[in-house]
């Protein structure tokens, strides 16, 4: 039993001890979020789309501030108007915010898709990248660390991603 236990005990660490022994790992890791964040072109990725979506959270705000008026407007009305006088114009009101919203909901998803293609566009130009740090460190598969629990940190390339990505690329302009 002992020479059995010697026998796999054996077995587990020639295994295992290739593996974190050695300099070139066929398994490396990244953070692809963090290659996003922390490049140049990511950033500028970033920063754009943030000014995209403040600039739309402006106008929202603006066309809600009209229409909180206009609302006060037709309300102060209401008292001086009959009722066959004040419905249509209370219906036009309606009918105004509904277009109003259905317009904005549609900025808004354009400026999602938009984003997530930038976004996509982002990783496609990086993927060659990737793929020649992950030759020049003898790797042979790239994990994003998001779907991972654990991991060594010295199968992680992110950093000297993030360092290749703005060396080739820079700004991206």
């Amino acid at each position: 039993m002992i020479f059995f236990k010697l026998i796999l005990t054996l077995i587990l660490v020639s295994f295992s001890t290739p593996i974190l022994a050695l300099e070139k790992a066929p398994l490396y890791t990244v953070d692809m979020g963090k290659l996003l964040k922390q490049t140049v072109l990511g950033q500028n990725i970033i920063s754009v789309n943030n000014s995209l979506r403040q600039s739309l959270q402006n106008e929202n705000e603006s066309l809600e501030a009209e229409l909180l008026l206009e609302e006060k407007n037709l309300s102060e009305l209401r008292s001086s108007l009959s009722a066959d006088e004040f419905r249509p114009k209370a219906l036009a009101f309606d009918q105004k915010v509904t277009i109003i919203r259905s317009e904005q909901a549609k900025k808004e998803e354009n400026l999602l898709r938009n984003i997530r293609k930038k976004e996509s566009d982002f990783y496609k130009n990086i993927y060659p990248l990737l793929y020649q740090l992950l030759s020049e460190h003898g790797g042979l598969i790239l994990i994003d660390q998001r779907n991972l629990v654990l991991w060594d940190s010295s199968i992680d390339l992110t950093d000297k991603a993030i360092e290749m990505i703005d060396r080739v690329n820079g700004d991206g302009d």
